[in-house]
């Protein structure tokens, strides 16, 4: 008489079936992964822009524009020597949206001291 177990096990479909558990749980966290980088990569950008969406806390000065007063002395009064002055004066037609260097009396301009 012979021992049976009372079930037969396929090795050859145990292998096949083992394999592709492997492979779908390999295929399952790299999915896993990439989704984690993504999300996390969208948080990072989403943080970052909102720092630039603050209040505005640069410093202003408002100059009225007096007869003989051109951009460059404007410049030089209001801004130390560690800037150059055309810089200062770029900052201060930017803050004003004038392209020209033609000032009136008159006009005030903003003068940002940052």
């Amino acid at each position: 008489m012979t021992y049976s177990k009372g079930y037969s096990v396929n090795n050859k479909d145990y292998v096949k079936n083992r394999a592709k558990s492997s492979v779908s749980k390999l295929i399952f966290n790299f999915l896993l992964i990439i989704s984690l980088i993504l999300f996390i990569t969208l948080i990072l950008i989403s943080a970052f822009s909102l720092i630039g969406f603050g209040e505005d806390n640069s410093e202003v000065l408002v100059h009225e524009v007096q007869s003989g007063d051109s951009l460059w002395t404007i410049a030089a009064f209001y801004y130390d020597n560690n800037i150059d002055i055309r810089k200062a004066i770029y900052n201060i037609k930017k803050a004003n949206d004038i392209d020209s260097a033609i000032i009136t009396p008159g006009k005030k301009l903003i003068i940002p001291l940052n």
